[in-house]
Parts: C-alpha cells; structure tokens; sequence
C-alpha cells in the first residue's frame, strides 16, 4: 500500500496511468468514483477523505476525522453525501456541499470494515469482525 492513487486509461493498447494522484500522507484504503463518474474519494490511514476533481487532477476538497478512515460510499441518489466508516467504529454521514459532517452513527462493535446502502438508499448496512478472547463475533447492523 502506498499514498497514491491510479486511474488507468483501459481504451489503451498499453493500458497506461491516465493520472497519477498523490494527495494523502499515509496510504490508500478505499477509493469511489462519483456516480457523475467526475470526482473520486478517497480515504486512509492520514484519517482523511479526499474529494478530488479526476478531469483536473486536483483535490477539492479534504475531510478529517479522528480515526483511520477505512471504508467511503456516496450515497446513490445525492452525491453530495456519503459514508465514511473507520478504524474506532464510527460511521458518519458527510455532506460535500457543507464540508462536514451531518449525522455519526457509533457503533462500539470495532472498526468498520464495509459499508452498503439499501436498494431503497433509506438506509444502510456496515459489517466489522471483532475478536473477544477465542470467541469471534461477526456483525453485520442495519
């Protein structure tokens, strides 16, 4: 893992980097385009999210939290929001257009590992895996 982010071009008989982005301090954990297919975000181990404008190359807009940031999802009918989940658990809903965060969800079941909205966007699935002594939970909440 490093702190860079590849966006191949496939229509290339060579398949080279289209564009090579290097905004984070720490590496990559998750990367999502926007369904506009204009913007990626992406998260790490800086404990940030980066919103960057793919035609440009250039980073828009910078996220910071508290935690390593494991896990992005833009919400499928607004792209000015999306889900960020991380290493302490916490889930938290951001809105692009304001820069912060609109609703945390805390979770207290280890770090978030992935992240899925319903068909219906109204809500959300996140999963982690704890392990306790020789017990193992698995959780999945809605």
């Amino acid at each position: 893992m490093d702190h860079t982010i590849c966006i191949w071009s496939v229509w290339s008989r060579d398949q080279k980097k289209a564009r090579v982005l290097n905004y984070h301090n720490a590496a990559v954990k998750d990367v999502k385009w926007s369904p506009q297919g204009l913007f990626v975000i992406s998260c790490g181990y800086d404990c940030s999210s980066r919103l960057i404008d793919v035609e440009s190359g250039l980073e828009t807009q910078v996220f910071k939290e508290d935690q390593v940031v494991g896990v992005i999802k833009f919400h499928p009918n607004n792209s000015n929001l999306f889900l960020s989940g991380g290493s302490k658990g916490f889930l938290r809903l951001w809105d692009i257009r304001v820069g912060k965060v609109v609703h945390e969800y805390i979770r207290g079941l280890g770090p978030v590992l992935d992240i899925e909205f319903t068909i219906d966007a109204k809500q959300f699935i996140s999963s982690s895996n704890i392990s306790k002594g020789n017990i193992s939970e698995n959780s999945i909440i809605v």
